[in-house]
């Protein structure tokens, strides 16, 4: 019998995300300068030299903000705050003009925090800004159910709220044989899972029996092995053989609001198990990765 891996855990690795550019944001610094005069202080030099700069930043360009451009909590004093956290805060000063030396609240933390969730009688969210927020995400050791749920729950151009995914081909792809471990059997103890993995090493024989075959009846009718597009067809009729816990893989951009929609309903025990598991993993990532974004949006 083919040896097969069972997986367990779910892959979520940060691919990447928004940069704020430091021409533009400098640009940016001299269009409010020549705007808003009073939101630039005069000593351009010296609050350079107070804040520091950051990774990838020319100093003068943080006169925009009112704070240094770190996290400001006790956890993570030396923390530079992440361009998507910079994006999102920008977002609400250019809607309110309170730039610089003219801001409201100092601390990005609390910034972000009022605009998406205000706690005050009769202020409404202004949500929209975090949309300028984008992060991109490798995803792996899911089963293709739940990539399914992933999809069908997620992604539309009719929402509001989406995920854009690349994800593995059945067609071009050979399947190495690892199959997602649901929760429940897990749980179910070793007789449960011995019960699971026989049941995968039985499909991907099958899975492995059927390529074997149809490349060998192509072989032998055109008199070499089949690519391109007859590999492709072979592939995707195999495909159809593996059960729904195959694992896949795909890389999915998206942003805070559809992510923090997510977590509230797949981190919920009542959501399916193994998305469960996943969601929170990924949450977990995100909420170490961009605190400022996530820390209420789930």
């Amino acid at each position: 019998m083919t040896k097969i891996r069972l997986i367990t855990e779910p892959t979520v690795i940060v691919l990447a995300d928004m940069q704020l550019d430091t021409d533009g944001a400098n640009q940016l610094l001299d269009w409010v300068k020549d705007y808003r005069p009073e939101c630039v202080p005069d000593n351009l030099p010296a609050v350079a030299a107070k804040y520091g700069g950051g990774p990838g930043w020319r100093e003068r360009a943080m006169a925009l903000f009112p704070h240094n451009g770190h996290r400001g909590d006790k956890q993570a004093a030396d923390h530079w705050l992440t361009g998507n956290e910079l994006l999102v805060e920008l977002g609400g000063r250019a809607c309110y003009q309170s730039w610089g030396l003219k801001a409201g609240r100092k601390d990005n933390r609390d910034y972000i925090a009022r605009m998406l969730f205000p706690e005050e009688p009769g202020m409404l969210p202004h949500a929209s800004v975090a949309y300028h927020a984008k992060m991109t995400f490798f995803l792996a050791g899911i089963s293709r159910r739940v990539s399914h749920e992933l999809i069908r729950h997620y992604v539309g151009a009719d929402r509001s709220e989406e995920g854009s995914p690349s994800q593995e081909s059945t067609r071009y792809t050979f399947h190495p044989g690892h199959f997602a471990v649901p929760p429940y059997v897990i749980n179910g103890g070793p007789s449960t899972v011995q019960t699971f993995r026989v049941a995968m090493e039985s499909a991907y024989q099958r899975y492995l029996s059927f390529i074997d075959q149809e490349e060998g009846v192509w072989a032998k009718a055109n008199g070499k092995n089949p690519t391109a597009i007859d590999r492709k067809r072979i592939y995707e009729a195999a495909a159809g053989l593996l059960p729904m816990q195959a694992c896949t893989s795909m890389v999915w951009t998206t942003n805070p609001l559809a992510l923090g929609k997510l977590f509230g309903e797949r981190c919920s025990e009542f959501a399916d198990a193994e998305f469960q598991r996943f969601a929170v993993k990924w949450r977990e990532i995100a909420e170490a990765r961009w605190p400022n974004l996530f820390r209420k949006l789930a």
